[in-house]
């Protein structure tokens, strides 16, 4: 069971992530509300998206980060604690209350990947669409 609903968050993330390389867009030459509110609900599911691989990487009893011990919170606070942490790594703050071991390094290392590659590819492609 875990197995399929970890393969549907990541089957989620990626085409959230493949529908910014291929979707058409309207033709716009500035930054516009439509890319505003598009990277928000992009950056939204990423970010739901990890935290639901945290959580289910965490339940299955695999390390995923030390200074927080999920197994003795409440459902709703376990998800909340994965939450924050996927988004302080997906916008590379990294406090240091969190730190990701095991398992987890390899998931915040991708999701940090991620969080820099978007920015750049919205940069890249923006300035391609002004050259056409």
């Amino acid at each position: 069971m875990t197995a399929m609903i970890f393969s549907a968050v990541v089957l989620c993330v990626g085409v959230s992530i493949r529908g910014f390389f291929v979707q058409g867009q309207p033709q716009h030459r500035y930054l516009s509300l439509y890319y505003f509110v598009y990277f928000g609900l992009l950056y939204l599911t990423l970010m739901i998206g990890f935290a639901l691989i945290y959580m289910i990487l965490n339940m299955n009893g695999h390390v995923v980060w030390a200074g927080v011990d999920l197994q003795q919170l409440p459902f709703w606070d376990r998800f909340f604690t994965s939450l924050y942490f996927s988004g302080i790594t997906l916008f590379s703050v990294g406090y240091g209350d969190i730190v990701p071991e095991g398992v987890g390094r390899w998931v915040a290392l991708l999701e940090a990947w991620t969080g820099y590659t978007i920015p750049t590819a919205f940069v890249v492609r923006t300035m391609l669409e002004k050259e056409t």
